[in-house]
């Protein structure tokens, strides 16, 4: 499948828009290579320690009988750290570290989100 690079940077730029400083990194990679694809001060180390963890994740609870992991994952950590974890179906990974004292977390989920979901779309064509 082509994907068109121009349109996922043009989406992190929009990203920035919106979040402003609250966005502190972001990345958007193939899941199977965990190369990343585009991104805003890249995090190639973090690219593969969650794809690892997405992996992960995903066969603990197909094999716990839990619901599968539907389109993202949140994670609150230290330092005021916030990482958001977004499904582009089975083969692309977004991650997004943000600062969590600074991001609308009503912006994140029902405006950035959506938007990133829709231009990833977008991008494939």
């Amino acid at each position: 499948m082509e994907i068109k690079i121009e349109l996922i940077e043009a989406a992190i730029q929009e990203l920035k828009t919106t979040l402003k400083d609250g966005l502190l990194a972001t990345d958007i990679w193939d899941r199977a290579m965990g190369l990343s694809l585009a991104g805003f001060n890249p995090q190639p180390t973090a690219v593969a320690l969650f794809t690892e963890m997405t992996n992960t994740l995903v066969d603990a609870l197909a094999s716990s009988g839990f619901p599968g992991l539907n389109r993202y994952y949140l994670l609150d950590m230290e330092n005021d750290h916030m990482v958001m974890i977004i499904l582009h179906g089975d083969d692309l990974i977004q991650g997004i570290l943000l600062n969590s004292q600074k991001v609308n977390l009503g912006i994140l989920l029902s405006v950035a989100m959506p938007k990133m979901i829709a231009a990833l779309k977008k991008a494939r064509g």
